[in-house]
């Protein structure tokens, strides 16, 4: 069951990853560069090898600055993508005063649940990527001239089919 009052809504993500954008990256400049947006949050970003089973993790102890371990093996889209949700996690949670006094130890792992989209911070982190890696305005702005999703997937360094489940989420045609 989805606890629907610590679920960050797509509204409330767009305007979070828009924050964020506007505070640690330039809002008008694109493809998005989640790497830039980590360090500026004093965020230690690794690529290491882990299990095939997980897409990466945040870790933060008391007194120290969090790290985020992406899967070595992974493509740089997806990377690209799962720093933003591990962005998204720890901004999150950040907002909602989390880090006064507690340690963070989250992985994300590759299964069935994962899948199944029914996790609330999972469903939030995820939001929150889609929106700051291809935001409304900008995705509603080219598909008015741009031909198809392989195109807009270029222009913001994501897959084909997070492209395509955000202009699914968004509700918006490409010509």
């Amino acid at each position: 069951m989805i606890d629907v009052e610590n679920l960050l809504t797509h509204e409330q993500a767009e305007l979070l990853a828009n924050k964020i954008r506007k505070t640690y990256w330039d809002e008008n400049k694109f493809p998005v560069d989640p790497v830039t947006i980590g360090r500026a949050l004093s965020i230690r970003i690794v690529d290491v090898q882990l299990p095939e089973n997980v897409a990466g993790a945040l870790l933060k102890k008391i007194g120290e600055d969090p790290v985020i371990m992406l899967h070595a093996d992974d493509p740089v889209n997806r990377k690209r993508f799962t720093l933003a949700h591990e962005l998204g996690h720890y901004i999150y949670r950040m907002e909602r005063g989390h880090f006064d006094d507690q340690e963070i130890d989250h992985v994300d792992h590759r299964n069935q649940d994962s899948r199944k989209g029914s996790d609330v911070e999972e469903i939030s982190a995820n939001r929150f990527a889609a929106s700051l890696l291809m935001p409304q305005d900008q995705v509603k702005l080219l598909c008015k001239s741009t031909v198809d999703v392989f195109e807009l997937s270029k222009f913001f360094e994501v897959s084909t089919s997070a492209m395509k489940y955000r202009l699914n989420t968004l509700e918006i045609k490409c010509p």
